[in-house]
């Protein structure tokens, strides 16, 4: 029993972080300007977004501990019964 919350908690931790990648690329949006009539170089502007960035670092914190407490299942000795 214990073991299948470890894996369920390994699986759910794989997703948040995808979601939290899905969520950080989300953030960020580079805009190109075209080269001016001189043949000066092109400008690339990033623009981040607070809430999607934060919800993205968010993502990575619960994913963190989520495989923390599944390792911490994982190492845990058997319980004794009688």
């Amino acid at each position: 029993m214990i073991r299948g919350l470890a894996i369920v908690e390994i699986v759910s931790a794989v997703t948040v972080v995808a979601l939290a990648v899905l969520c950080w690329n989300t953030g960020v949006t580079d805009t190109v300007f075209a080269v001016a009539g001189n043949g000066g170089p092109e400008y690339v502007s990033t623009r981040y977004a607070g809430p999607w960035i934060a919800l993205g670092a968010v993502g990575v914190v619960i994913a963190g501990l989520l495989l923390i407490d599944a390792v911490g299942r994982l190492l845990q000795p058997p319980a004794h019964t009688r």
